[in-house]
């Protein structure tokens, strides 16, 4: 089989090509690190393994034997740097692996590098990185062709995660998701990105941003590729007391999947201004095929959206604050070469050590901590939390421990799943996205950072803060104002544990829409 034509292939095709033995993991190997070197511009690595598993020569027969996946560089790997696209973690090694790492060496998962970020994954563009921002690889091509040195943002802050699937690097990317921040690149690279339920996967291993909205994700180019992988890094780790104790069934999605008999909710509150008419039409036209499919199809309010970016950015910033205390630069981190005592030295490590929006959000968290401030700013987020939380219980008609007993948890009809566009916009290009999310270094502007930016994260945050699973599906493309095509995400949610219903779901979008993820100028 021409190269070609075998990294355009899901995860799925080529287990089955493996399975009968036309195509070797020789073969898939070679092809991913062709494909690298042909599009190493893209920057979607921070470091390529050179040495790969001795699995794939074995005979052992195991479910991801051979085929090539890449990794997030906030996931610990052993004998690997883990930098968190830092110069503080520049020369960092870990001792041992991630638990999720540890489990796709285990099923024979080739790894083939660790992915480009945001710096200690705080972005929504794939652009603060010391290693480079990260290049989406839609109408890239086709921008150097034009003597435009201008690239269209991967997404953030899993941003190489995305864009290596997207090229053909791999066949499928783990990541981490704290407020979007898988959704939103699978999103803008046009992939299948899933943020699973709190808990079901392991967080071993992953250095942390915010400690109970941080969850591992999974980049994938088909819906059924998502729920295969999804089946391998699910349940409990001793490591990790936050995982899911109790057994969590297998996913299976079917070749076709139908929705009769599915209630399907749409949010009002995400109608919003800003959102691009060609999103605003995907959608409508998404919420037509579920209703014409025999889904039932209501409004619903989720009355304390308005809420989600500040509940998110005081919990987050805090966490920040507490998590990145360890770099004091002689336990841990990269230490300056100048100051004479250890509070200097300290003070100009971290200053060097950590790009501007990390120290921003360190200094808000340390301000949000102040003992005058935890009843204004950290008891009333966590009061938003569950407030939130309550909105999406109540929209699934579901019994939740953890909002008031006195609260109402029973809708006008309880919904199986809700539908959302994943972002506002479609990717824009690097020029105008540093303008929008303040990295131009202009004096005066507001720290978009601080507040969230909606066209981006509107509708992906609220996800975290209520612990439940959601996924994006590419379902077109939208032609922009360069008149370049780029892709179109939908964001299917629903309530925790119930994965099983979003991959039916996705299926039944992924079907209708026939998206193509590969174009001719990758």
């Amino acid at each position: 089989m021409a190269s070609n034509e075998l990294f355009r292939k899901t995860l799925i095709q080529v287990r089955e090509l493996l399975k009968h033995n036309k195509i070797s993991p020789e073969d898939l190997l070679t092809v991913c690190q062709h494909r690298m070197r042909e599009t190493s511009a893209l920057n979607y690595f921070t470091n390529a393994v050179e040495k790969h598993d001795p699995l794939i020569n074995s005979k052992i027969d195991l479910p991801l034997k051979g085929i090539p996946f890449s990794v997030k560089d906030n996931f610990y790997t052993e004998d690997m740097p883990t930098t968190c696209a830092s110069l503080m973690l520049e020369n960092h090694i870990p001792e041992f692996n991630a638990t999720v790492v540890e489990k796709l060496h285990a099923y024979g998962g080739s790894m083939m590098g660790k992915d480009n970020m945001d710096e200690f994954a705080m972005g929504s563009g794939g652009c603060e990185s010391q290693f480079g921002p990260v290049r989406n690889p839609w109408n890239h091509a086709q921008l150097q062709e034009e003597g435009n040195d201008d690239f269209y943002v991967a997404g953030g802050s899993s941003g190489g995660s995305a864009a290596a699937v997207a090229a053909g690097a791999t066949f499928f990317s783990i990541g981490s998701d704290t407020g979007g921040s898988v959704r939103v690149p699978a999103a803008f690279c046009g992939v299948v990105g899933l943020k699973p339920t709190y808990g079901a996967f392991s967080r071993h291993g992953l250095v942390p941003l915010c400690n109970s909205l941080d969850v591992p994700g999974i980049f994938t180019r088909s819906v059924a590729d998502s729920a295969f992988v999804f089946n391998i890094l699910k349940g409990r780790d001793i490591n990790d007391p936050t995982t899911i104790q109790q057994k969590i069934p297998n996913s299976r999605v079917k070749p076709e999947e139908d929705v009769k008999g599915m209630v399907i909710g749409i949010p009002k509150e995400h109608y919003i201004d800003g959102t691009h008419p060609d999103i605003r039409a995907a959608w409508d036209k998404a919420i037509k095929q579920f209703d014409d499919a025999g889904a039932t199809v209501i409004e619903v309010s989720l009355p304390n959206q308005e809420y989600v970016q500040p509940c998110y950015r005081i919990l987050c910033c805090s966490d920040v604050a507490i998590n990145l205390a360890k770099f004091d630069e002689f336990e841990y981190g990269r230490r300056a070469r100048h100051g004479e005592f250890k509070e200097e030295l300290k003070y100009l490590s971290r200053d060097y050590g950590f790009n501007e929006k990390v120290k921003r959000r360190i200094a808000a968290g340390n301000f949000f901590l102040l003992e005058e401030n935890k009843e204004k700013f950290i008891n009333k987020a966590l009061s938003l939390r569950r407030m939130i939380r309550g909105d999406y219980a109540k929209a699934f008609g579901a019994k939740d421990s953890s909002v008031s007993p006195f609260a109402s948890t029973s809708g006008p009809l309880p919904c199986d799943l809700l539908l959302t566009p994943t972002t506002s916009v479609t990717s824009p290009l690097h020029s105008s996205f540093t303008a929008m999310a303040d990295l131009d270094g202009t004096e005066g502007q507001d720290h978009k950072d601080l507040v969230g930016m909606p066209e981006v994260d509107y509708h992906v945050t609220g996800i975290n803060i209520a612990g439940i699973p959601a996924i994006s599906v590419p379902v077109g493309l939208s032609t922009n104002q360069h008149g370049h095509e780029m892709p179109i995400g939908l964001h299917l949610v629903a309530w925790e544990q119930q994965e099983n219903k979003l991959f039916r779901a996705a299926k039944f979008l992924e079907q209708e829409s026939n998206f193509h993820h590969w174009v001719e100028n990758h």
